[in-house]
């Protein structure tokens, strides 16, 4: 029976048979049809015992650690009772189709001797490539999606975590270190930040790294027709922007411009007392003798490391702090402490540096020479039993869910995932837990190509609706244009720019916009709540931000470029799913600029920079001057004579991009008001499935976003730890 499927199948699919015959695989292929077991895999020692362990848990039977022991406790489940038997039936990935009645038959006389007997690595070959070709078939077209029926490996973890960027390499660290004797996968869909160049620890180079995707998602929005804020009589087509994510350890923390903001006390995700606690818990500040202000709201002792420079150390950027200064905008020693609104120089540490690199030195390594001997000669990664298991380049496909007929609801049981041109299937034990950390996009893709999310848009995609919520709803960023400035003197800012790459954005101006496109008051740039964020640097970028990957300079010349971003923007965009392919990117709508108050608020800003850099000693010691609106250095910027409201606009839509700040998309609030998970993380309508990220915040912070995922993963740890023990 299994030669005829054999060759029924080779029949379909001559291309499978050409493929493997050119790796050199076509006598495997033979082999185990001869043998009777065609496609019957050796069997890693976690397949077994992971499958059923948890299941039976009053025999209480302990792990194996040898490949004799591992064959008794099989043997001693398969004779259990019928439904263990019937659950061995998942072990021997024989068919494509389920199999008939004849089939199961011959199946149920398999013995586990027989399948453990199944000689060389040549069933493992063809597995091999076989998922390797699926793969390149999946991503041609999804009708080859029922094709995957391999699942080589079987592994079972206490913690499933999904994304090792921000969130995710906090969680680790903290779960391993405070809950005693548990197994915590980390998977990442890129590599080590090992692995790429110096490039990714420069912070005004960061840019050269986007659209490699290597170690960047490379999402595009979608272009949108809207009406002008301006002149509602024309209609503005929003361009389609980059929209960069990180793939690589460390997620957006590793690729991102290095500012670190905690938010103000107005960023209500949960009290703020609790939420401060956390961001003292995560940080250290570099400060020496810090007086009791500081010590109140900032942290010392955290491994997110926190630098401070005495004073700017370029010329031009202390003498735009003046010119700042000057205008009216009030100057704060700390831009995190006490008073949010305020002029500061800072830089800091990526999630790895900080957080994963010590929940690494919690690795613990066992090799058992006979498991080595048998089994692992194709994967040396499979003889290490670790407290963290980081599994990097390992795409996740979906969620597994508990369907038996006993099952009540949405339980999560496990992920899918495909790593090193693999299938592998990672299961949670009895109190384990999924959580989603793979931020703003990745989280709400993931869920929704699961089941969970918008009935419409999955039901379009053919997907079974499982908990109808409003995943991708709920989308903020921070909108970003950009203001340039030349300057008359000679090799000033660039050529020092490029000598001292270590050092992050030079100044960052917080201030309160107008929202009516005035110039703020002194009472608005005073204002308590700042809603715009100016970051400065002391050159020219390329406004487009578009690199060629070998490029080794993101400038484009001499001068001031000061960037001002919406902290609390009102428009609110949505991503949805482009088919149940995973491997397709999800469409994004910004909807930027949707409500004129953000386009406003911006034209604000915008005259408020020209009026700085119009002023000395920007202008007596360096010349300062407007580029103009030409394609000069490829900017827009303004000429300093008649402007009107309706130039702004086109020069802010023209070339506004992200502050790569997107959250909400999995919004924690009661279910009735839009919520997808509850107060501590849960999703609802499922059980053992958590998502810790920016996707969860309800509203967006006014501040970049790295420290508050960070807090909120640091919250979420305890909140975990807490139900785990009561477990």
């Amino acid at each position: 029976m299994f030669k005829q499927q054999t060759n029924k199948f080779l029949k379909r699919n001559p291309s499978f048979f050409h493929y493997i015959k050119r790796n050199g695989l076509k006598n495997g292929l033979k082999n185990e049809s001869r043998n009777g077991f065609w496609r019957i895999p050796q069997i890693p020692i976690q397949f077994i015992y992971s499958k059923y362990y948890s299941t039976v848990p009053e025999n209480n039977l302990k792990i194996p650690s040898t490949f004799k022991d591992t064959k008794k406790l099989a043997q001693k489940l398969l004779e259990h009772n019928q439904k263990q038997r019937n659950n061995a039936l998942s072990i021997i990935n024989t068919i494509f189709s389920p199999p008939t009645e004849e089939e199961k038959e011959e199946l149920q006389n398999i013995t586990i001797e027989k399948i453990l007997e199944t000689s060389s690595h040549d069933s493992l070959k063809v597995q091999l490539a076989h998922d390797a070709y699926v793969r390149d078939l999946w991503s041609k077209s999804i009708q080859y999606r029922d094709m995957i029926k391999f699942i080589r490996f079987k592994e079972i973890y206490d913690f499933i975590i999904v994304g090792a960027g921000s969130a995710g390499c906090v969680l680790a660290k903290e779960l391993i270190e405070n809950i005693p004797n548990i197994k915590i996968l980390l998977l990442e869909a890129g590599p080590p930040d090992s692995q790429i160049n110096d490039r990714i620890t420069l912070p005004f180079v960061h840019s050269t790294l986007w659209r490699t995707n290597e170690i960047d998602w490379s999402y595009l929005t979608q272009r949108q027709v809207m009406p002008s804020t301006t002149d509602p009589t024309k209609d503005i087509v929003n361009r389609s922007i980059i929209y960069p994510r990180g793939k690589v350890w460390g997620g957006c923390s590793s690729v991102n411009a290095m500012v670190y903001v905690q938010g103000g006390p107005e960023y209500k995700i949960w009290d703020y007392e609790h939420c401060l606690e956390a961001f003292k818990a995560i940080e250290s500040i570099s400060r020496e003798n810090p007086d009791e202000e500081t010590k109140k709201y900032r942290g010392f002792n955290g491994l997110i490391n926190v630098f401070e420079h005495g004073d700017s150390i370029f010329d031009v950027m202390k003498d735009l702090k003046k010119a700042a200064v000057d205008f009216g905008i009030p100057e704060n020693k700390d831009y995190n402490g006490v008073r949010q609104a305020s002029i500061k120089n800072k830089m800091r540490c990526s999630a790895v540096d900080g957080y994963l690199t010590k929940a690494l030195e919690k690795v613990e390594v066992v090799k058992d020479e006979e498991i080595v001997k048998d089994y692992l000669k194709l994967s040396s990664d499979a003889c290490k039993i670790s407290a963290v298991n980081l599994k990097s380049n390992a795409h996740v496909l979906n969620i597994i869910w508990d369907d038996d007929e006993d099952s009540n609801g949405n339980i999560a049981r496990g992920i899918k995932y495909f790593s090193g041109g693999e299938l592998h299937e990672a299961y949670i034990a009895p109190k384990g837990e999924i959580i989603l950390s793979a931020g703003a996009i990745n989280s709400p893709h993931i869920l929704m190509l699961s089941g969970i999310g918008p009935r419409n848009n999955l039901s379009m995609n053919n997907i079974k609706v499982r908990e109808d919520l409003p995943v991708g709803k709920n989308l903020y960023d921070h909108p970003l244009t950009m203001f340039s400035a030349k300057v008359d003197k000679p090799n000033s800012t660039l050529k020092s720019c490029m000598n001292s790459w270590t050092n992050g954005p030079e100044v960052v101006i917080f201030h309160k916009a107008n929202e009516e496109g005035r110039i703020p008051t002194k009472e608005e740039l005073h204002n308590e709540h700042p809603d715009i964020q100016i970051t400065c640097a002391p050159v020219i970028f390329d406004s487009e931000l578009i690199n060629p990957i070998n490029r080794e300079v993101p400038f484009l010349g001499e001068g001031i470029t000061l960037s001002p971003a919406l902290n609390y923007p009102s428009s609110v965009g949505h991503l949805e799913l482009a088919s149940q392919n995973p491997f397709e990117q999800p469409k994004i709508f910004l909807n930027y600029f949707d409500k004129a108050e953000d386009m406003y608020r911006l034209i604000s800003t915008m005259k408020l920079c020209k009026e700085i850099i119009k002023r000395p000693p920007l202008t007596t010691n360096w010349g300062t001057k407007d580029i103009g609106i030409t394609d000069e250095f490829g900017q827009w910027a303004s000429d300093g004579v008649n402007m009107s409201d309706n130039d702004w606009e086109k020069l802010i839509r023209e070339k506004h991009f992200t502050s790569f700040h997107p959250c909400g998309t999995v919004k924690m609030s009661l279910k009735e008001k839009g919520g997808v998970v509850d107060h501590r993380l849960r999703v609802y309508g499922t059980e053992n499935l958590r998502v810790v990220d920016a996707s969860i915040f309800p509203s967006i912070p006014a501040a970049n976003t790295f420290a508050p995922v960070c807090m909120t993963a640091w919250r979420a740890s305890k909140l975990i730890e807490e139900d785990y023990k009561r477990k």
